[in-house]
């Protein structure tokens, strides 16, 4: 039988993929329960509205977001600082942090768009975005330290302005990513009398940011950081 923290979490993972894979209007409790492979029982032992998991998939997605950027600082720590860092090199490592693909973009245009039409939601996700933009900026002040630069205008500015390119990689990633999985569905259709059985579609794995059709969006971010910057 599975603990109360791994029904909760079974339950955020599946609607984490419900929103990746259909939008909020796929985000039903059927479904939820489906895909976790739990009874309505079992959600309201756990959850008392979908609201109340909604809220949880944000808190998780960020804090996981957050804890990713918090390891790979760590790891940098890790490395002789002996000389200068590549810029481009630190950037890449952030970026295969955070996950600049279909996944982030999915989640926090959903978030963003409920936001705008819900009071109460919009005020925690703030809370939450504010964190997260905390966390990026030390990241992005650590790789100026590490390249011997040091920032002329708020790193607040700066890293808002990231989040914006970030994003749009991340939409370009998306389009490119579906675009092939539909080229993929219409090679593989059967024509015939026979419907071919339904298969769950699952989150595609996503290749690192030096591999990805966003790379030449994100590679902009790394002028952005040298002219918002100066040699120590």
């Amino acid at each position: 039988m599975s603990s109360r923290f791994e029904t909760q979490q079974r339950l955020i993972d599946a609607t984490r993929e419900i929103i990746i894979l259909e939008g909020v209007e796929g985000f039903t409790l059927d479904n939820v329960c489906r895909r976790a492979g739990f009874t309505r029982g079992a959600f309201y032992s756990n959850f008392s509205t979908k609201e109340s998991l909604l809220a949880a998939l944000a808190e998780d997605e960020y804090a996981d977001l957050i804890e990713r950027l918090d390891m790979q600082v760590e790891k940098w720590r890790s490395v002789d600082a002996a000389k200068p860092a590549r810029i481009d090199s630190l950037l890449f490592d952030a970026m295969d942090a955070i996950g600049v693909n279909r996944t982030l973009y999915a989640l926090h245009t959903e978030m963003q768009a409920r936001s705008v039409r819900d009071q109460e939601w919009g005020a925690r996700l703030a809370d939450l975005n504010e964190e997260f933009l905390t966390a990026l900026g030390g990241v992005l002040e650590t790789i100026l330290e590490a390249a011997r630069r040091k920032p002329e205008a708020p790193m607040r500015v700066i890293t808002h302005a990231v989040i914006g390119i970030v994003l749009r990689a991340a939409a370009i990633d998306a389009l490119v990513e579906s675009y092939k999985e539909h080229q993929s569905q219409a090679r593989s259709r059967v024509v015939g009398p026979a419907s071919p059985p339904r298969i769950e579609r699952t989150v595609p794995q996503h290749l690192p940011i030096a591999q990805s059709p966003a790379k030449p969006i994100v590679e902009t971010i790394i002028p952005l950081l040298y002219a918002m910057s100066k040699p120590i």
